[in-house]
């Protein structure tokens, strides 16, 4: 329990000195997390993260695969994944790849600079995950060394854009939502 207060603190202690510093206009945006599981559990988590503090502290972050500010990830297909960004980037706006099953449909996309994937199952409390990414923030996420994720620079690239829903998710009982936006709590 004792460890829990302390990391706590140290948490509130490294936030109230990152918004200290961080500028006081409508340009500082938040990261928004909702979470909500309907039914019995009725389960609900709310995250909220001005980007500035996710900024200070995600390089400070040494765990696992992700050491400061970047996701080491396993590429084993052999997928140049800045190639293919390249090569969206330079064509035209449209519709890439569209799969139509039975109870199912997948749409990838690209729109004014986003990247778009959409998909829709028909079934009885069907899924659907809508995923909304500027390309520019693609390219600070692919920013990092050969097979890794530069979370920081994608943090840093998000702040250059308005308020944005990023991912969606409902599936059944469950929804998921990742947005940016300039208010201070995720309602």
């Amino acid at each position: 329990m004792k460890r829990i207060l302390s990391v706590t603190f140290i948490v509130m202690l490294a936030a109230t000195a990152v918004l200290a510093q961080a500028p006081k206009d409508s340009s500082n945006k938040w990261l928004h997390v909702r979470v909500e599981k309907s039914g019995e559990d009725g389960e609900f988590v709310r995250v909220n993260i001005p980007l500035s503090l996710a900024e200070a502290v995600l390089p400070a972050i040494n765990s696992h695969n992700l050491r400061h500010g970047r996701v080491r990830i396993h590429n084993h297909n052999d997928i140049d994944l800045r190639a293919i960004l390249e090569a969206v980037r330079n064509t035209k706006d449209g519709e890439f790849v569209t799969i139509d099953k039975k109870d199912e449909t997948i749409r990838v996309t690209k729109s004014g600079g986003y990247l778009l994937v959409k998909i829709d199952k028909s079934e009885k409390d069907g899924e659907k995950v809508d995923v909304k990414i500027p390309l520019v923030v693609v390219d600070a996420l692919l920013s990092g060394g050969e097979n890794e994720l530069n979370i920081l620079a994608a943090i840093k690239a998000l702040r250059e854009f308005g308020d944005i829903e990023l991912v969606s998710v409902r599936d059944g009982n469950e929804t998921v939502r990742i947005w940016i936006d300039s208010k201070n709590t995720g309602e």
